[in-house]
């Protein structure tokens, strides 16, 4: 920890240390990589010397908190916050218009549109009584108002990827300051162990099963190949269908773990030669690096940011394609992945790296000359 770290929070509190309120109003039910990274970030802040509150109440406490740090925060949640003279910044975590699911999420939606052309179909849907698209095309267009409002109210937003950042001032418009925060690993957790890659048994994909981490694309592009695959994750659940579907088609050559603890997850990996997410977007891939860690060769996604993170050191593939997902894996089979991807990991993408990129986030906040000038959400 440097010096400037340590001494942020006496310029704010008067010697005390700075005190951040982490809020997560909505998704805190549902595990996944968006809670694992607020979580792990404010473990990494307070090791940093900062005083951090978490809450995933709808109504947090703002009193005695020097700024908030948003995941999932509403218009009129950061109002609250501004009202009070409170500085926010926002995790983004954000997909973009770009995010197209598959057919199994999509069927009952088979008209749903993109961005560009909601308004258009949207008419259509209207004509032609279609109450279903309707209601859905209705439901994304104030989602995103929503997302655009509460941006554009931040004093700062923290996107996973520099892509992120990109795909939010295209599609929102939305110009307010943001700073690059990596996603992170723990090094103290996940590490290769002790099998050698030759003599590691199966291939692994670590996430809930859901539509959108496209387990079902994997099993069935590796029905055949002989190689044996473990699904590590517990049932979507709003999607019990889709679990039980992929449960079908595996049936008598895929393992289904359910839920394990860290340690048993961080053995899944280790004995592993390859792990697989052929998710249909990605904004990082918290298992990818975690993999990556534990000496897996890396299959993911080629639809989103996990190049930013990964460059060439791993393999992609095409959601849509199971033979692009069949290739990359037997690709990644047959081949070690050699040291330099784990360093990648560990010298940018650690929890530590993404704490002290955040702390730097709040003192530009916090230095800005303007930032209480900034008009409210109305």
């Amino acid at each position: 920890m440097t010096d400037d770290k340590q001494g942020l929070g006496s310029r704010v509190r008067g010697g005390a240390p700075l005190r951040v309120l982490i809020w997560m109003p909505r998704g805190s039910e549902m595990p996944g990589g968006h809670t694992v990274q607020l979580t792990m970030t404010a473990e990494a802040l307070r090791r940093l010397g900062v005083d951090v509150v978490e809450s995933y109440d709808d109504a947090a406490d703002l009193g005695d908190v020097d700024l908030v740090h948003g995941c999932g925060l509403t218009p009129a949640q950061v109002h609250d916050c501004r009202r009070l003279g409170l500085p926010v910044v926002i995790s983004t975590i954000y997909w973009g218009n770009a995010y197209e699911g598959d057919r199994y999420q999509r069927r009952a939606l088979s008209q749903l549109p993109s961005a560009a052309l909601r308004g258009g179909r949207l008419s259509r849907a209207v004509l032609s009584g279609h109450g279903t698209v309707v209601t859905t095309c209705l439901d994304e267009a104030r989602r995103e108002v929503e997302v655009a409002l509460s941006y554009a109210a931040a004093d700062a937003l923290l996107p996973n990827a520099r892509g992120e950042a990109a795909a939010i001032q295209r599609d929102l418009g939305v110009p307010t300051p943001w700073v690059f925060v990596p996603n992170g690993v723990s090094p103290e957790r996940f590490g290769p162990g002790h099998t050698p890659f030759a003599e590691r048994d199966r291939v692994v994909c670590v996430g809930r099963i859901e539509p959108h981490k496209n387990q079902l694309g994997l099993i069935r592009a590796l029905r055949g190949t002989g190689l044996r695959l473990v699904v590590v994750g517990v049932p979507h659940p709003h999607h019990p269908d889709y679990s039980r579907l992929c449960e079908r088609e595996g049936r008598g050559w895929v393992e289904f773990t359910g839920r394990v603890s860290l340690d048993d997850l961080a053995a899944s990996y280790r004995s592993a030669r390859v792990h697989a997410l052929a998710s249909w977007f990605e904004t990082t891939g918290l298992v990818s690096l975690e993999a990556a860690l534990s000496g897996c060769s890396v299959v993911t996604t080629s639809r989103g940011h996990a190049r930013e993170y990964l460059g060439d050191l791993a393999r992609y593939c095409d959601p849509a394609d199971e033979g692009t997902i069949r290739r990359a894996v037997l690709a990644a089979w047959d081949e070690p992945p050699g040291p330099a991807l784990a360093q990648r990991v560990l010298d940018n993408y650690t929890w530590d790296h993404a704490a002290v990129a955040t702390l730097e986030a709040y003192q530009q906040v916090l230095d800005r000359p303007d930032r209480r000038r900034r008009t409210p959400v109305n």
